[in-house]
């Protein structure tokens, strides 16, 4: 059976230099980068504009329902929270030691 061929180890020492920087891959790569936060910039704005609208017409709908709306997120938020905490705390109070399986 063929050995595979080895490679060298990079050179941890070597420092891009400017020209590597700019090459024309690399400048295509930061454009497609630029165009792809653009995109996710322009998907958010939309995001936030049809909930607004979808909120908007609820409210013609059912009078304060963006305000319930809002106090139910809240509520389940400080609920989120306060289980989080919880887990938290009940991973630090379990010592290491008890984990191991040996009887007390």
């Amino acid at each position: 059976m063929p050995e595979p061929e080895s490679q060298p180890a990079p050179d941890p020492s070597h420092e891009p230099t400017f020209a590597d920087l700019n090459t024309p891959a690399t400048v295509e790569i930061k454009d497609l980068i630029a165009k792809l936060q653009q995109s996710h910039d322009l998907q958010y704005k939309l995001i936030n504009m049809e909930t607004w609208a979808l909120a908007a017409t609820m409210d013609n709908f059912l009078p304060g329902f963006w305000s319930r709306f809002l106090a139910n997120r809240r509520k389940a938020l400080q609920q989120f929270l306060q289980r989080k905490r919880t887990d938290n705390s009940k991973k630090i109070e379990v010592p290491e030691s008890s984990s191991s399986g040996e009887p007390k």
